[in-house]
């Protein structure tokens, strides 16, 4: 059922179809443009005919001849079509052809249409100047539909002929303007899944470039995505062998441990080891769910100073641990988003914060608004990121050199930016409060 809607059926038939129809209605209008020619033409030479008669009949005929002069035989097959009568201003009849009736043809002057019992005819009478004589010319309208029959013969048989020829060139030219799509869809269909390079067919015509560059487009975008899918797999990899392989040698010290002491400080790494695991498989997870390239779902008003609240409260036990006060400088704001991406940007915030802060340090979250919307800020006392490595951290399971001694998985500002993108936010990371730390803003637009 497709093919019938190829686009070269889609060309032929619409051309095809208008050319016929066109061709046809030229056709009418020359059949009834002759028709109406050729009763002009056939009405003169009838009135020129009537005229001649006349002139000769004016010294031919004389009045008070006796009987009704009668033309000879007929000498030509198409002769009765025709007729003719002579008639005296007395109303006698003077002279008619073999098959003219005695009675008078017409009843007018001029042109008129009468019939009898075998034929349609065409008349025209006609007095001379001194109103003596009258001669009525008749011709068989059949002898004109028969002419205007020929002409119309003639003018369909080339249309008869030339519209299926018409229709060849037509197809063979679509065929040929059409070749370049079948050469780029085989081309296509010859490619290797993994083969992404842009397709450089030996001939584009204008109106597929447009085409051709999307789709070019699109394959480097799908090259691209699968080049950071791929180092995305291999780093992930990477950082799981690490704590997995430190979970193993734990368990193995802990196994050939030959007092408590040592044994459970085994026992603890263990711990930690699985605790770190479990945050890079959250973050690994977490990031694989966030896609900016998808419309962003469940969108609805959220109130961020009641989400900010929520967060500050959850990481309230963690700051308190560490010795680290946290601090919270909110107004009335809300913004169009997903509340539980928003509050995984927050809380992705916050645990860098707290957790790069030395103790006695400071972490504050202001959330204020500004003339281009609302702003979310986490200011931190901590040592602060380089001007020069800022652009660098969110790059996946990147991680500065003040953060080698921490435990993390280089995930966390990753994820915060694409779920800024997501909402179509602003990042920007600058000098934290007196030039101490570090101050990450998230601008969410009005």
């Amino acid at each position: 059922m497709t093919a019938w809607f190829s686009l070269r059926r889609r060309l032929l038939l619409p051309i095809l179809g208008g050319v016929t129809v066109l061709w046809l209605a030229m056709l009418v209008l020359s059949y009834l443009d002759a028709h109406h020619e050729i009763d002009e033409l056939l009405d003169a030479q009838l009135a020129h005919t009537a005229q001649t008669m006349l002139a000769l009949a004016s010294h031919e005929v004389h009045e008070g001849d006796e009987g009704v002069a009668e033309l000879g035989a007929e000498v030509d097959k198409h002769q009765h079509k025709l007729r003719f009568q002579i008639w005296s201003a007395e109303g006698v009849l003077l002279m008619r052809s073999r098959n003219a009736p005695k009675a008078p043809l017409a009843t007018q002057e001029g042109f008129s249409d009468a019939a009898n019992q075998d034929a349609q005819w065409r008349l025209f009478s006609l007095w001379n100047k001194e109103r003596s004589l009258l001669v009525q010319v008749g011709e068989d309208l059949e002898a004109r539909d028969e002419l205007i029959v020929e002409i119309a013969w003639k003018l369909l048989l080339p249309a008869l002929f030339g519209l299926p020829l018409l229709g060849g060139w037509v197809w063979l030219a679509t065929r040929r303007g059409l070749a370049p799509l079948d050469a780029l869809a085989a081309q296509i269909d010859k490619r290797d899944p993994a083969h992404l390079e842009p397709l450089v067919p030996a001939s584009a015509p204008t109106e597929i470039k447009p085409m051709l560059k999307a789709l070019n487009g699109l394959f480097c975008r799908v090259k691209q995505e699968m080049v950071n899918e791929r180092r995305f797999t291999a780093d992930a990899a990477h950082e799981l062998r690490t704590p997995l392989a430190a979970l193993a040698a734990q368990a193995q010290v802990a196994q050939r441990s030959g007092n408590d002491a040592e044994r459970q400080h085994a026992i603890e790494q263990v711990r930690i080891g699985v605790d770190r695991a479990a945050h890079l498989i959250d973050q690994l997870l977490t990031l694989a769910r966030l896609d900016p390239e998808q419309p962003l779902a469940g969108v609805q008003p959220v109130p961020l100073k009641t989400l900010a609240e929520e967060v500050c409260a959850a990481h309230g036990a963690a700051a308190v641990d560490k010795q680290v006060a946290l601090e919270l400088d909110a107004v009335d704001a809300q913004v169009q988003g997903n509340a539980t991406m928003l509050q995984i940007l927050l809380r992705n915030l916050l645990d860098n914060a707290i957790r790069y802060t030395p103790s006695g340090g400071r972490v504050r979250v202001v959330l204020g608004k500004a003339d281009t919307g609302v702003v979310l800020r986490v200011c931190d006392s901590g040592p602060g990121i380089p001007a020069g490595e800022r652009e660098a951290v969110f790059r996946r399971f990147h991680r500065g050199a003040a953060s080698q001694d921490q435990v993390g998985s280089g995930l966390g500002l990753s994820i915060v930016q694409r779920i800024a993108e997501l909402h179509g936010a602003r990042i920007a990371l600058t000098d934290g409060e007196g030039g101490v730390g570090l101050t990450i803003s998230v601008a969410f637009r009005a």
